[in-house]
């Protein structure tokens, strides 16, 4: 007997679909977007399973999600994802 192989959430089969591995379950790209992604602390949507994504820690030690292309100086825009900076007011 074959094992079903199906989403967690909408329960679309992902055969020869591409889909995202959690835990003890499945889910596809769509679901995982809606139900499980990570949302950018700078432009408020979902960070997509395929995006690059980085954490930082805030002034109370809180875990942020942001987009790698989100992460930027407030004073000059420059992208600071890989980059060495210090947080000013939590700035």
């Amino acid at each position: 007997m074959v094992e079903k192989f199906d989403c967690l959430y909408c329960r679309d089969p992902l055969q020869r679909k591409k889909y995202v591995h959690k835990g003890d379950y499945h889910c596809c790209l769509k679901c995982f977007d809606k139900f499980c992604a990570n949302i950018c602390m700078e432009c408020c949507k979902p960070i997509h399973v395929d995006s690059k994504e980085m954490h930082y820690k805030n002034f109370t030690y809180q875990d942020e999600p942001w987009h790698a292309e989100c992460f930027v100086c407030v004073t000059c825009s420059k992208k600071l994802a890989g980059q060495r900076f210090t947080a000013v007011e939590d700035q």
